[in-house]
């Protein structure tokens, strides 16, 4: 994906920054982070966090050593502006979990902040966790207090990590970082690169030059076939990591807004879900083989306890053209003399959007659905958008079919659950800034989903819940899991090594992910 916002730095606001450009890997910093790879929590800006007996107070102990990159002290003031302006300001994204259960906030010294809420939540912590990709992002109170969050550019921003902004090239889609001599936890991680580049190119076949040139660290924009292409060519410094699978599988995310016709009909969801070829997708399309998914989380073995052999026999993520075309009788859409269907006396005529470039795995699964339906007499067409136009019409609703990634399940499946519930519908054409962005509307579902957020997910008396609500999303299947995410990563180890490869896979290994602060804390100079 290419770079596109080379001025702002704002993590609140429609295309406000551009999180992936080494901002959220080197410069920013979390309270705690998710190794999903070793399977621990790392405590960071943040050190231990703990509840009352009945969930509606939960309290965080902060680190007081963590600074900002000004010199300013890190406190739990910081910490309680940036709550306290999200609740605030409901245009901004990243308050609806604070909106909805916030009651007040308590600061009684530099280090302790603790959230009274207005009813139980046992998962209130988990927003203060960098989990996918990244999680609650705060703030420094002197700066940002005396801004407009919804117009503040942020530029340069201001955060507590082991790096600076340095500069900014937009013509050769360059973010440069430079490292902080002053940076407040240099006992526990004191980064050897003096310099940090991100930078994306639109060529493959330049990338591969530049990686055999050693120019470039990481081959973030290769695909697995040009990095086989570099080691299978005897270029001896290749390191190709494949063992770490994404926690967000890839799927189909359905427009289910009441106005959207046949798309409003669960059926036709499921229409959807049988003409993926989870199978040649997972073997043909996808970059490395990879296995069809049929829950809506990874295959981690930790994630084993929430699923139900009986439930998804009954589910069956399963390609079957016979039973699509089934469905679609049985809802009235049958195809009339000239072979095309109808809903509703009207012609059906879908669209499948993704962000990814064409050519890219995410817009061909939706080609090769595309082509499925329209053997089944149904217009159908994939379309790719940039980024920002995509996530517009994303959060605004005004699209049929998305195909991209199927990210929610961090902890447990009811984070993914929760983002369907009926509060956060608004029509299409309003921004859905807090959730249900599929605009579902299923009273059934929510109340399943209401129940689990305020349950314990380790107790055992829940774990009916979470079947009752495993089933209702299969019934609904507003967004449709379709393969895991294998990804694979080449590491250059031309001037740096201890990189997280398949032996020695320490952390997340993900370029684009916060976590990923650990691994350019850890690799190692080689000495050329």
């Amino acid at each position: 994906m290419l770079f596109h916002v080379f001025d702002s730095f704002n993590p609140f606001i429609p295309n406000g920054q551009e999180y992936e450009a080494g901002f959220q890997q080197v410069c920013k910093e979390f309270l705690f982070y998710a190794n999903y790879a070793a399977g621990k929590i790392q405590p960071w800006l943040g050190k231990t966090w703990k509840y009352n007996s009945n969930f509606t107070a939960l309290t965080l102990i902060l680190n007081t050593a963590a600074h900002w990159n000004d010199g300013q002290p890190f406190t739990s003031k910081d910490v309680a502006f940036t709550a306290n302006m999200l609740m605030k300001n409901k245009a901004l994204s990243g308050g609806a979990t604070l909106q909805q259960f916030v009651k007040s906030i308590d600061t009684p010294d530099a280090g302790t902040i603790t959230f009274n809420l207005t009813k139980p939540n046992p998962r209130f912590h988990y927003q203060f966790i960098c989990g996918i990709v990244g999680g609650f992002e705060v703030v420094p109170e002197h700066i940002w207090s005396k801004q407009n969050p919804l117009t503040f550019k942020d530029n340069p921003p201001v955060r507590t990590g082991p790096y600076k902004l340095d500069r900014v090239l937009p013509n050769q889609l360059m973010f440069i970082w430079k490292k902080d001599p002053n940076y407040w936890n240099k006992a526990n991680l004191d980064p050897k690169p003096e310099y940090v580049v991100y930078r994306t190119a639109p060529v493959q076949d330049s990338d591969v030059e530049e990686f055999k040139r050693a120019q470039t660290d990481l081959g973030g924009n290769l695909d697995y076939q040009h990095m086989l292409a570099i080691k299978q060519s005897g270029y001896k410094n290749i390191e190709i990591e494949s063992a770490f699978r994404d926690p967000c599988p890839r799927g189909f995310w359905v427009n289910s807004d009441p106005s959207k016709g046949v798309l409003a009909d669960y059926r036709f969801h499921w229409v959807l879900s049988y003409l993926l070829d989870r199978k040649k997708i997972g073997s043909e399309i996808w970059l490395i083989q990879t296995p069809p998914a049929q829950y809506p989380w990874a295959d981690y073995k930790s994630n084993d306890v929430w699923t139900d052999a009986a439930i998804a026999k009954q589910y069956p993520m399963e390609y079957n053209p016979t039973k699509a075309a089934q469905l679609l009788d049985a809802m009235g859409a049958k195809a009339g003399a000239g072979g095309k269907r109808t809903y509703q006396g009207k012609p059906i005529s879908i669209e499948i959007m993704t962000p990814t470039p064409v050519g890219q795995p995410e817009y061909e699964i939706g080609a090769l659905v595309a082509q499925e339906l329209e053997k089944l007499g149904i217009s159908a067409s994939a379309r790719s958008y940039s980024g920002p136009i995509w996530g517009q019409k994303f959060a605004t609703g005004e699209f049929d079919v998305s195909s991209h990634w199927l990210c929610g399940v961090s902890f447990d499946p009811d984070q993914l659950y929760s983002q369907f519930e009926d509060k956060y519908y608004v029509p299409i054409g309003q921004r859905a800034i807090n959730g249900d962005a599929v605009r579902l509307k299923d009273a059934a579902f929510t109340a399943v989903a209401e129940k689990l957020d305020a349950a314990d997910p380790a107790a055992a008396a829940t774990q009916p819940l979470f079947k009752e609500a495993l089933t209702d999303y299969y019934k609904a299947l507003p967004a449709i899991p379709v393969i895991q995410t294998t990804y694979p990563t080449a590491f250059n180890t031309t001037y740096w090594t201890n990189w997280p490869t398949n032996n020695n896979l320490y952390e997340v290994p993900a370029n684009w992910w916060g976590q990923f602060l650990f691994v350019i804390g850890n690799i190692k100079p080689t000495g050329k």
